[in-house]
């Protein structure tokens, strides 16, 4: 498609771009708007510039006609035979601050637009944010303000702008592409802001026929669970579906044992085979050898189940593409959802149903985590334990080759015992379904991402076959559709009860470390609560004449236990505080051990205590996480969770 062509399309769907006129090879050029760039346009002129093949700066038709003259010369003079063929472009040229719109087919997002600051900058800064093509104007906006040249669309020294013009902009490159659905690629470089707004003033767009994209079909209730059966329960502690069988004894509805040697296990039946079980079942778990899942989901097709879990490995993990194929297709022709292959299993809280070959010791709470890594998991879950942290839903997705992670967002928010989301991301299936179940969803999404660099790619698709994809790219389209991203895997777990904090108050027998953690919590974008008159009286009746009346709370480095415990037992009743982080440096008359002591009773407000130092602090360390207390010992990590 010739230049003119393509402008004439953008036209056509509102895209503004600068004023043009096209002239035939033979015609003469006239146009009523000056300064104005020529341009050759031929297929057989690739590169125009080395070809001599652009003339700017024109300011009149006199030059014009002789400028078409020159590039006529300087073609034919490579070699290059022009005909009636070819055609020429004349552009107004503009003055303003050049922008950059453009477009990529994502693996992963499917078509996304980009903008950033435009012309020969845009690779130096790689100021870029990224649109997703079926965002609303919120989210829009969102994703543009992460670009810092948004800043000059903020009236920016009073010259005006507003970003709505950037807005407005981009929900017509979002109309022009999907009017379009050939288009696969798309620069629009530079887009000048000018005093009469965005324009166009070059474009390059590919167009490619890729195919429709596959529809999604419509799913049943993973997590409706009334009947379920272990296949592959084992009698042989060390055998995985042991585990599973043992965990699932605490389940309230219906749980069946499948194996084909029989007898019993834990008092119950073992069926030796899936025909063989009494009733129909709407979940199956299943762990046994990869050569003998397809033979069994037929037979579970044939009970009706509608769920299945697939704890076995060997599939795609392993370099087995076309079994996991087999297993794809089967899922899809019974209509059945599938966790798995590869994963940990499922528990579901309000049902006690733990069908995971992880520890039987999990609590019942509100949060939902869904993870590709089974050992990860294993290790939130133990440190969740340890925390008295409860869970309503946890999933383990494996190699993700069916339910993936847009479907259980968009059926956990139909769950009420789920009251946030966190996810354990090594990479995505289908990033464009996840953000539209992000955007509908009404429950906090949390998410850490591994595979943000090549190394870490590579190993994130030996572990679970998926695709790590772009992580800035991740990043910017999550956060615009309302997710947050996490630089502590912990704070998958912590995060959700800490989300609530506003006003975080420090205790602190040194001023250094608290000043640098004030900064880490602003950072964060939490607030220093302000002492009241009132506070600073209760806290002078116990504290040194020279601690700073201010918060953070300094009580001064000869502090030990008791000066801590007075002054815990005051701030707790702060009315505003809504978290209280506890330093506690290594000073000569430091009785850390004591302080640790102190720490683990209850307190009316959360209490987090940091213990700064190393050999002198490690006892109250040790003693603070074998009883479950979450604490750190780095400023940074404790602020990490907010």
């Amino acid at each position: 498609m010739t230049e003119s062509a393509l402008y004439d399309l953008l036209s056509e769907r509102q895209v503004p771009v600068a004023p043009y006129k096209s002239f035939g090879f033979k015609e003469k050029p006239s146009v009523d708007f000056f300064p104005v760039a020529l341009k050759i346009e031929s297929p057989k002129v690739v590169h125009k510039s080395e070809f001599g093949a652009v003339k700017l700066n024109i300011t009149s038709n006199e030059q014009l006609a002789a400028a078409k003259e020159e590039i006529i010369k300087n073609v034919e003079s490579r070699g290059v035979k022009l005909d009636d063929s070819d055609r020429f472009i004349a552009t107004k040229m503009l003055r303003g601050e050049e922008l950059y719109f453009g477009m990529v087919n994502d693996a992963v997002f499917g078509k996304t637009i980009l903008f950033g600051k435009g012309g020969v900058l845009l690779e130096l800064y790689k100021d870029v944010s990224y649109i997703s093509l079926e965002a609303d104007r919120a989210e829009i906006e969102r994703a543009i303000r992460s670009a810092k040249i948004s800043k000059l669309l903020d009236n920016f020294r009073g010259l005006g702008f507003s970003i709505d013009i950037a807005i407005d902009f981009a929900e017509k490159i979002q109309n022009f592409i999907k009017t379009n659905p050939t288009v696969s690629e798309m620069d629009l470089n530079p887009v000048l802001l000018t005093d009469d707004g965005l324009v166009a003033v070059d474009a390059r767009v590919l167009f490619e026929d890729k195919g429709a994209r596959t529809t999604r079909r419509k799913r049943h209730d993973f997590f409706d669970n009334k009947k379920v059966a272990v296949i592959g329960a084992s009698s042989d502690p060390s055998k995985v579906g042991y585990a599973i069988a043992k965990n699932a004894l605490s389940f309230k509805g219906e749980a069946y044992f499948v194996n084909a040697k029989g007898g019993e296990l834990f008092g119950k039946t073992l069926y030796k085979s899936v025909p063989d079980l009494p009733s129909d079942v709407d979940t199956a778990v299943i762990s046994i050898p990869a050569k003998f899942i397809l033979q069994t989901i037929e037979e579970l097709a044939r009970k009706n189940v509608k769920n299945v879990l697939v704890i076995s490995a060997g599939f795609k993990e392993v370099g087995d593409l076309d079994g996991e194929q087999k297993l794809i297709d089967l899922v899809n022709k019974y209509n059945l959802n599938m966790i798995g292959p590869n994963c940990l299993g499922y528990y579901k809280g309000d049902g006690d149903l733990n069908l995971t070959f992880g520890s039987n010791n999990v609590l019942c709470g509100d949060i939902a985590v869904v993870s590709q890594s089974g050992a990860v998991l294993a290790a939130l879950m133990d440190k969740a334990f340890q925390n008295k942290i409860g869970f309503s839903h946890i999933v383990s997705v494996g190699n993700m080759a069916d339910l993936d992670f847009g479907d259980l967002v968009e059926m956990l928010n139909n769950e009420p015992s789920c009251k946030s989301i966190s996810l354990y991301v090594e990479g995505m299936n289908d990033g464009r379904a996840f953000l539209a179940a992000a955007r509908k969803s009404k429950k906090p999404i949390y998410i850490f991402k591994t595979g943000k660099s090549e190394e870490s790619k590579a190993a994130a698709f030996s572990h679970t076959g998926n695709l790590s994809g772009n992580y800035k790219m991740f990043k910017k389209l999550l956060e615009s559709a309302g997710c947050t991203l996490l630089n502590n895997i912990e704070a998958l777990i912590f995060r959700p009860p800490l989300s609530a904090v506003k006003n975080a108050l420090i205790v602190t027998n040194a001023g250094g470390p608290a000043s640098i953690l004030t900064d880490y919590i602003v950072k964060r974008g939490k607030h220093i609560y302000k002492l009241t008159e009132d506070n600073i009286k209760a806290l002078d009746a116990i504290l040194p004449f020279n601690w700073p009346r201010a918060n953070p709370v300094d009580i001064i480095g000869d502090a030990m236990s008791d000066r801590y415990e007075k002054t815990l037992e005051i701030v707790q009743d702060f009315e505003g505080v809504d978290l209280i982080y506890v330093v506690v440096t290594p000073q000569f008359m430091t009785d850390g051990d004591k302080i640790a002591e102190l720490l683990l009773k209850k307190w009316n407000k959360p209490v987090i205590p940091i213990m700064v130092g190393g050999h002198d602090l490690q006892k109250g360390i040790d003693l603070l996480r074998a009883n479950g207390i979450l604490s750190f010992d780095t400023l940074k990590a404790a602020t990490d969770l907010l």
